[in-house]
């Protein structure tokens, strides 16, 4: 999948994230982290936030590289909330242009900055983070490695990468539906990203099946989609949406029906760069 096509599916789809994802007030294109003390889906966005950040113990004295950084949910929370010196990086001008808009009306010091970048070639120098931190964008990869290498270089010796991602369980003809309308070209499975991360120098590495805590989201897309598919097609029909927000939704109904299968699993993942 070419980098365009994901800088199309994520500029396109941009007003039903909007729409239907609460972008607007939490600023967040995750799926969220449902657990005793969420009521909502804000509730359950904010929370994702907070568990990764609590997983890799997020400080002050942190530079995080927020990889794939969207409109800048995370970059702007962990500033807010840690103080510490963020910098997010998108392959969308569009989604930069919005974040950097978002921090500089934001009550926040130091002000996360936000840049159009690549996370598997960002041209930052090596050893230039204390976290490397990705939220549903590895999966846009074609190749994950490539991420986990340029993580390793850009981390110092105990350095920690978290990110939360979809990871492929078994090969089926809906995983295929599903990923191609959201601009994944694959998942990998849990056990192979493992040993990227091991190959590249990374230790103390945590897994953990997140599915459970992210059902209720999924759940929440499938039912989006039922109503949201035949108005979007009507919407094609009078000039008003694209085919590429037709596919957006109609994916989301593959993506609750392929997590209930058990053709996939929601995982957190971090690790911490032992080697140089």
């Amino acid at each position: 999948m070419q980098k365009e096509e994901i800088v199309r599916y994520y500029d396109q789809c941009q007003i039903d994230y909007s729409l239907f994802w609460d972008l607007n007030h939490s600023r967040a294109m995750h799926a969220g982290y449902w657990d005793e003390t969420t009521r909502s889906l804000r509730d359950a966005l904010k929370r994702e936030n907070e568990v990764l950040a609590e997983r890799v113990r997020i400080c002050k004295r942190d530079r995080v590289l927020d990889a794939g950084c969207g409109v800048g949910g995370s970059s702007l929370f962990l500033a807010q909330k840690y103080g510490c010196d963020v910098v997010g990086i998108s392959l969308s001008g569009k989604q930069v242009q919005r974040a950097s808009t978002i921090a500089e009306k934001a009550q926040i010091h130091p002000k996360p900055s936000f840049l159009v970048g690549d996370y598997t070639h960002t041209g930052f120098e090596k050893h230039s983070f204390d976290v490397v931190w990705a939220v549903e964008s590895v999966c846009h990869a074609s190749n994950k490695e490539d991420f986990v290498a340029e993580a390793a270089r850009l981390l110092k010796t105990g350095g920690r990468l978290i990110l939360a991602d979809g990871f492929a369980l078994k090969d089926h003809p809906l995983m295929d539906k599903w990923l191609k309308g959201w601009g994944v070209p694959s998942l990998e499975t849990a056990e192979d990203f493992i040993a990227m991360l091991k190959r590249h120098g990374f230790s103390n590495i945590e897994f953990q099946d997140a599915t459970p805590h992210v059902m209720p989201s999924a759940k929440r897309l499938y039912l989006y989609s039922l109503f949201g598919v035949p108005l979007s097609k009507l919407g094609e029909w009078v000039g008003l949406r694209t085919s590429v927000q037709t596919e957006n939704l109609l994916s989301a109904r593959y993506h609750y029906q392929a997590l209930k299968q058990g053709l996939w699993q929601y995982g957190i993942v971090s690790a911490k760069r032992s080697l140089i």
